[in-house]
Protein backbone atom coordinates (compact mmCIF):
# COMPACT_ATOMS: atom_id res chain seq x y z
CA UNK A 1 0.00 0.00 0.00
CA UNK A 2 1.54 3.51 -1.12
CA UNK A 3 0.91 6.48 1.52
CA UNK A 4 0.76 10.03 -0.39
CA UNK A 5 0.54 13.01 2.06
CA UNK A 6 1.34 16.70 0.02
CA UNK A 7 3.83 16.08 -2.42
CA UNK A 8 5.42 12.97 -0.69
CA UNK A 9 4.71 9.29 -1.92
CA UNK A 10 5.64 6.42 1.06
CA UNK A 11 6.03 3.26 0.10
CA UNK A 12 6.40 0.29 2.85
CA UNK A 13 7.01 -2.12 0.51
CA UNK A 14 9.96 -0.55 -1.25
CA UNK A 15 11.16 1.12 1.85
CA UNK A 16 10.96 4.55 -0.34
CA UNK A 17 9.98 8.10 0.43
CA UNK A 18 9.52 9.73 -2.75
CA UNK A 19 8.77 13.25 -3.49
CA UNK A 20 8.18 13.67 -7.19
CA UNK A 21 9.88 11.42 -8.88
CA UNK A 22 12.70 11.85 -7.25
CA UNK A 23 13.51 9.45 -3.91
CA UNK A 24 14.73 10.33 -0.51
CA UNK A 25 17.19 9.04 0.94
CA UNK A 26 16.46 7.92 4.61
CA UNK A 27 17.71 5.80 7.62
CA UNK A 28 16.44 2.96 8.24
CA UNK A 29 14.78 4.01 11.76
CA UNK A 30 14.00 7.28 10.54
CA UNK A 31 11.69 5.50 8.10
CA UNK A 32 10.67 3.86 10.25
CA UNK A 33 9.19 6.46 12.61
CA UNK A 34 7.53 7.93 9.37
CA UNK A 35 5.48 4.95 8.29
CA UNK A 36 4.78 4.27 11.88
CA UNK A 37 3.07 7.90 11.95
CA UNK A 38 1.66 7.59 8.36
CA UNK A 39 -0.07 4.83 9.50
CA UNK A 40 -1.35 6.11 12.78
CA UNK A 41 -2.08 9.33 11.76
CA UNK A 42 -6.03 9.27 12.90
CA UNK A 43 -4.29 9.58 16.68
CA UNK A 44 -2.13 11.15 18.68
CA UNK A 45 0.84 8.68 18.63
CA UNK A 46 2.81 8.53 22.45
CA UNK A 47 6.49 8.26 22.71
CA UNK A 48 5.89 4.80 24.68
CA UNK A 49 4.16 3.48 21.06
CA UNK A 50 6.97 5.16 19.33
CA UNK A 51 9.50 3.63 21.13
CA UNK A 52 7.86 0.14 20.85
CA UNK A 53 6.96 -0.01 17.57
CA UNK A 54 10.42 1.83 16.15
CA UNK A 55 12.51 0.33 18.81
CA UNK A 56 11.16 -2.92 19.62
CA UNK A 57 10.74 -1.39 23.25
CA UNK A 58 14.40 -0.92 23.62
CA UNK A 59 15.74 1.85 25.91
CA UNK A 60 15.98 4.71 23.70
CA UNK A 61 17.33 7.99 24.73
CA UNK A 62 15.29 11.70 24.50
CA UNK A 63 18.18 12.51 21.89
CA UNK A 64 17.75 9.95 20.19
CA UNK A 65 14.12 10.19 19.51
CA UNK A 66 14.37 13.65 18.87
CA UNK A 67 17.71 12.74 16.57
CA UNK A 68 15.26 10.72 14.35
CA UNK A 69 11.54 12.97 14.60
CA UNK A 70 14.52 15.91 13.06
CA UNK A 71 15.51 13.21 10.63
CA UNK A 72 12.32 12.94 9.32
CA UNK A 73 11.53 16.55 9.47
CA UNK A 74 14.48 17.74 7.44
CA UNK A 75 14.37 14.83 4.88
CA UNK A 76 10.40 16.27 4.36
CA UNK A 77 11.90 20.11 4.14
CA UNK A 78 14.90 19.67 2.40
CA UNK A 79 12.68 17.76 -0.47
CA UNK A 80 10.27 21.14 -0.34
CA UNK A 81 12.96 23.28 -1.12
CA UNK A 82 14.63 21.12 -3.98
CA UNK A 83 10.92 21.09 -5.76
CA UNK A 84 10.42 24.49 -5.54
CA UNK A 85 13.73 25.27 -7.37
Amino acid sequence: MLYFFDKFALDPGRRELRCGATAIAMEPQAFDLLLHLVRNRDHVVSRDEIIEQVWDGRIVSESALSTRINAVRSEEHTSELQSHH
